[in-house]
């Protein structure tokens, strides 16, 4: 008999599927925002933020700290 109280219930299985591929979204974003040069960087920042984007979530895609992210845009 097997002890059922250590296996994954399927809903913290498909959480670790999402965090997976949430992962390497964030990885492939960094690359491209981390391949523009630094004026653009600024632009795709106060884009982001202009298209009602939290700071928070620019931070997690981009890879750029929130503090960057606030000295990068303009705030309304």
């Amino acid at each position: 008999m097997t002890d059922n109280a250590q296996d994954p219930t399927i809903g913290s299985l498909l959480q670790q599927i999402g965090d997976i591929f949430e992962s390497n979204q964030n990885r492939f974003n960094r690359a491209i925002f981390e391949a523009q040069p630094p004026t653009q960087q600024a632009q795709s920042l106060q884009n982001m933020y202009n298209n009602n984007m939290k700071v928070e979530q620019i931070s997690k895609m981009t890879g750029v700290p929130k503090s960057t992210v606030y000295t990068k845009i303009k705030t309304k």
